[in-house]
């Protein structure tokens, strides 16, 4: 039997027009997630809402690296012994612990609190990045999410949110890889690169991994 759970990714106000790191577009998802939310039919088992969660000098701030934002940054392993290494970008300083760009958006927390849902956060340790709600991109710290949507016997879950192509995206395939049957509602999702190159190279990259792009 299907147990569905939906996974409402970052809809906080940073990433938001007027925001420290806006996702173009991104405020046109709120109303349509909340009707998904509430839509009857999905029948949700669960709903999860995640936030970027920042202390002011986490390691994928700009400042924190003393350069340019946007600079390309290359992360050493945090795992002991471990000398791999990841590409990456530095970002503006945002979603920083109890700032107003870390908090979810109005409508979105007014969701939240209407229907008691459980509130996930990530990236609160400095000295790692972090896209997927599930763990760092290292997959050595795990938040508590695997183990909430595990205790409630989730079999399928549906992520929307923001942005499509990074913490969706991550979410989404840590989520195929943990043995669900993962999905991304598109359209309840925005995008900081939605040119058809980049598109079709997350299409590719989302097939690759076991996930759904709907």
């Amino acid at each position: 039997m299907s147990v569905k759970a939906l996974i409402v990714v970052d809809i906080q106000n940073d990433f938001l027009p007027g925001g420290a790191l806006p996702v173009p577009h991104g405020d046109e998802i709120i109303e349509p997630v909340i009707k998904l939310i509430e839509d009857p039919e999905q029948k949700w088992h669960r709903v999860i809402m995640t936030r970027d969660w920042h202390p002011y000098d986490h390691i994928s701030f700009a400042k924190t690296q003393k350069k340019p934002e946007f600079s390309p940054v290359t992360y050493k392993s945090v795992i002991p012994n471990d000398n791999s290494t990841k590409e990456g970008t530095l970002w503006p300083v945002h979603c920083v612990q109890e700032t107003h760009g870390s908090q979810l958006a109005d409508a979105i927390a007014e969701e939240q609190q209407k229907i008691g849902c459980k509130i996930v956060n990530k990236g609160y340790l400095s000295d790692r990045e972090y896209y997927s709600a599930f763990s760092d991109i290292w997959n050595y710290h795990r938040t508590e999410l695997n183990s909430y949507l595990d205790s409630h016997h989730i079999t399928d879950v549906y992520v929307v949110g923001l942005a499509l192509d990074y913490c969706v995206k991550h979410t989404a395939i840590s989520a195929a890889k943990r043995g669900y049957n993962a999905y991304i509602l598109k359209d309840y999702t925005r995008a900081i690169h939605s040119d058809p190159e980049s598109m079709q190279k997350l299409q590719n990259e989302l097939s690759e991994n076991g996930v759904t792009l709907i």
